[in-house]
Formats: C-alpha cells, sequence, structure tokens
C-alpha cells in the first residue's frame, strides 16, 4: 500500500508533488568542449577528465589554450554547468562534475556541458543526483562499448535518463544540507592533508640524521647493504595468498586465478623489492604471503635494523643512490640491480633511536588513518542522507 502523500511513478514511490521528468525537459542548453591542442601555459584554463573528482572540480594539473575571445565564448563555462565525461574507460565514463570555479574556464571535447533551467533545476541538486550510486550505474548503461574506451551519446544522455524532481523551493532546501555535509567532508580532507604534510616534513627531518633527540648523541653510522638484508627464495606450497608489490605498497590480488606454487613466499619483516627502485617495501602487516618471482625477497638483520624502522627508512635512503642499484632496462627507467642493491652502504642510527623515530611516524600514521576513517564515515552518512532526500522518503 502507498503511504498517503506520494504516488507510484516508472522510477518508484515519490512525493505527490513531485514530477519525473527527463534531463532534455531539465537543460536548456548542451556544447562539446574544444577539441584544439592544449598546452601547459596560455590564456584560458582547460578542464579535462583528470580535473572531474567526487562531482567537484580540482584545478591542480590545469592544460591551457589561446583563443580569441568571440571563439572563447561559445565554450566559457558558467557557475552550475553541469559537466559529463563522455568518452573514458567503462569504469570512468560517465563521470559528472559541478562547475562552481571562479574565472574564465572551458573544457576539452570528450566532456559534454549541460545548463540547468535554473527557473526549475537547481545545479547542487542535480550535481548530487547524477553522482549516487544508482544514477551512475544508469549513465554508464547507457555507454557503448568499443576496445579500449565507452562513449555516451551527449542526445542519449538527455533522452534516456530520467530524475525525480521536487519543487525548486524543495531542491535548494536539499541542496543547502548536501553542501553542509560536503564542507563537512572537505574540511575534514583538508585537515588528513595538512597532517600529511606534517609526516613528511617530520620525515624529512628525523631520516635525514640531521635532527637528533637530546638522549642520542652519536652520529648515524655506515653499513653495508648486504650486512643488513640476506637475499633467499622459498616458494609457495602453502596456498598462500598472492600480493603485489609496487611503489603503492604490498597489495593483494584478490582474482587471481592461476597456479601460485611457483611464486616465492614473504614472511612478516621481510623486505620485498619489486622491478624498480622506487619498488621497495618492508612487510610489517603481512603474516606471510606469496608473490610474484620476479620480485627480490630478503630477511632482515634484526641486530642492525628494525623492521618497523626500515618501512619508514628503507625507500628514501635507496632513493639517493638508485644511480647505482638500477640497471639500464626497456621496462623501467631505474631497474633494480640486486647485485649492486648488496655492495652499496646506508647510513644508521642506533636501535634505540631507530625505534624512537619509527614510534613517532607510527604515531603520525594511526592518526591520519583515524581521520581517514572518520572521512569514509562521514561519506557513508551523506549517501544514506541522499538515498532518504533524493527520493522523497525525508522531506524538507
Amino acid at each position: 500500500m502507498i503511504q498517503k502523500g506520494y504516488k507510484k511513478t516508472k522510477i518508484g514511490i515519490i512525493p505527490d508533488n513531485w514530477e519525473v521528468v527527463k534531463l532534455r525537459e531539465v537543460f536548456e542548453k548542451s556544447f562539446y568542449g574544444i577539441s584544439s591542442a592544449t598546452k601547459n601555459i596560455g590564456k584560458y584554463p582547460v578542464l579535462k577528465m583528470n580535473n572531474m573528482q567526487n562531482g567537484s572540480l580540482s584545478i591542480d594539473n590545469l592544460s591551457y589554450i589561446d583563443l580569441e575571445d568571440t571563439d572563447f565564448k561559445k565554450y566559457k563555462l558558467q557557475k552550475g554547468d553541469i559537466l559529463l565525461n563522455r568518452t573514458n574507460s567503462s569504469e570512468l565514463v560517465g563521470k559528472i562534475s559541478l562547475f562552481n570555479l571562479d574565472g574564465d574556464y572551458l573544457t576539452a571535447s570528450y566532456i559534454v556541458t549541460y545548463r540547468p533551467n535554473k527557473n526549475i533545476l537547481n545545479s547542487i541538486f542535480i550535481n548530487n543526483i547524477l553522482n549516487t550510486t544508482l544514477f551512475q550505474t544508469k549513465i554508464k548503461n547507457i555507454s557503448t562499448k568499443g576496445v579500449s574506451q565507452s562513449n555516451i551519446n551527449p542526445t542519449s544522455f538527455k533522452k534516456k535518463i530520467i530524475i525525480p524532481l521536487p519543487p525548486l523551493k524543495e531542491q535548494e532546501k536539499i541542496a543547502k544540507i548536501l553542501t553542509l555535509w560536503d564542507s563537512a567532508i572537505l574540511k575534514q580532507s583538508n585537515l588528513i592533508d595538512e597532517k600529511e604534510n606534517f609526516k613528511k616534513a617530520l620525515m624529512q627531518r628525523l631520516l635525514s640524521g640531521k635532527t637528533h633527540f637530546p638522549e642520542f648523541k652519536d652520529n648515524w653510522k655506515e653499513v653495508r647493504l648486504g650486512e643488513i638484508f640476506k637475499e633467499y627464495a622459498e616458494f609457495n606450497n602453502l596456498n598462500l595468498k598472492q600480493y603485489t608489490i609496487g611503489k603503492n605498497g604490498i597489495n593483494e590480488i584478490k582474482d587471481y586465478k592461476y597456479n601460485t606454487k611457483k611464486h616465492k613466499i614473504f614472511k612478516k619483516n621481510d623486505l620485498i623489492i619489486g622491478l624498480g627502485v622506487n619498488e621497495v617495501n618492508t612487510n610489517i602487516f603481512i603474516e606471510n604471503g606469496c608473490c610474484s618471482p620476479i620480485y627480490r625477497t630478503y630477511s632482515i638483520n634484526i641486530n642492525l635494523i628494525k623492521p618497523i624502522f626500515s618501512y619508514y627508512y628503507l625507500p628514501r635512503a635507496l632513493n639517493f643512490i638508485k644511480h647505482l642499484i638500477s640497471k639500464k632496462s626497456t621496462r623501467r627507467e631505474f631497474e633494480f640491480d640486486g647485485k649492486e642493491f648488496i655492495k652499496q652502504n646506508i647510513k644508521l642510527p642506533s636501535l634505540k633511536e631507530q625505534e624512537k623515530i619509527a614510534k613517532i611516524l607510527t604515531l603520525c600514521d594511526d592518526e591520519i588513518n583515524l581521520l581517514k576513517q572518520e572521512l569514509e564515515n562521514l561519506k557513508e552518512q551523506k549517501q544514506g542522507l541522499m538515498q532518504k532526500l533524493l527520493s522523497g522518503k525525508v522531506r524538507v
């Protein structure tokens, strides 16, 4: 039974005074971006796919173009415009962002701009609707898939995507509530950035050997890497989980379907190095795992270096000598050379100083991880609220 004050429609049950409309009924204008080549400097900034992030726009890594003012007017964005990434991989096609920046901007040709009719549609409201999981799925479903890219026909987008439309005043109230959540999310994101920048600065001081704690007077001592790390190769007879080793850490491969018996195993507190000199990872989290045999696995001499200190320090230390521990390769600019690696020296503090440095950096990570979890909680809470507000289950 339908609750009083609501009605059944082809997109579900909505309040009586809401409408069901196609996007073409609420957008007054649409146009493609510019197809001309861009450059690093120029008169007008050009927004591209990488600038579209989570319904908003980032102005990092902008491209530019020089245009006559009369030509620029054809592409000029206005605050409140909705941007659609019409061509991309099947995972990323259909990204939607709200243009709300100050200044003169235009977009690249694979982004389509839709201008809402402000008399009937609030830009923040429609941006939130089109970024819900439900509507992102619908948008991707109208794309045509090619070999490497998918494409959305801009006319089909306006014709096939159907939305619930509250009265404008209710849209504005919903938009105001969601904007408050967005502000809280942005504030939390900025706080995380501040803490991460603080940690980077702290690492710069503590891991350089130039800043000492008062209780540690001794200079750092040079030690040969071959004394600290001993390479070994044991193979996966235990059907352990498989992991990939790279510059972004040690990450589980969950859908690996091939035989891993010839894969190398690694243990907690081992060092694993990938193909590149920048793929250096001390495993301090995983009890046991396996990885491709192309990776190098090393046990650690804990009488010389604490694994937790190696986790923070070694990637930085090796970066300074990467030209000494790499070889020519078509696969990597700096491909890791295990033979040269064990010949080189690095400077190490005492074990007690290592412990103290690692403890401080671990506290920084714990704080950052807690803030990131709080950020995810905020995002989840907003999603739950959006589902209720944008469906009319909660009225404002």
